[in-house]
């Protein structure tokens, strides 16, 4: 899922469609039925609600708030700079009803790791790792990785 934007914004940014995740990080995805969930705060809940946002603005199609709000400067010019909306609206038009369920989440200082499941209509599941950095006071997210 994911691999269809890495074609499309470099070795860096990857997949939008898996980011598609990018994600209803908080959804059983996969139907599977799982337990209350715990209740985070800080840091964490910061990580958190960029991967929520993500999967939001992706699947309401507002390229624009994630390629200027989600993105740090540089995963914005490696996601095509000025063309970013366009790169990823073309992306991801074929992905249909995705999904992002967070996994865990890491805190190293100002950079941040979540592993997510990713998951759309007619693709497989597919766990990938979005590294985030806090930039002009928040958590914003650098690069995706499968």
């Amino acid at each position: 899922m994911l691999a269809e934007v890495k074609r499309g914004v470099s070795g860096a940014i990857s997949s939008l469609a898996g980011i598609l995740l990018a994600g209803a990080l908080l959804t059983g995805c996969l139907g599977e039925s799982d337990p209350e969930p715990k209740r985070i705060s800080g840091a964490p809940k910061e990580v958190a609600d960029v991967v929520a946002r993500l999967e939001r603005v992706t699947r309401r199609g507002q390229f624009a708030e994630l390629c200027d709000d989600l993105f740090t400067r540089s995963a914005r010019s490696r996601a095509g700079g000025n063309d970013c909306v366009e790169l990823l609206r073309a992306t991801a038009k074929d992905v249909r009803d995705a999904r992002i369920r967070l996994l865990e989440v890491k805190i190293q200082g100002t950079r941040a790791r979540a592993r997510v499941r990713t998951v759309a209509e007619g693709q497989a599941a597919v766990e990938e790792t979005i590294d985030l950095v806090r930039e002009r006071g928040r958590f914003r997210i650098a690069a995706l990785r499968g």
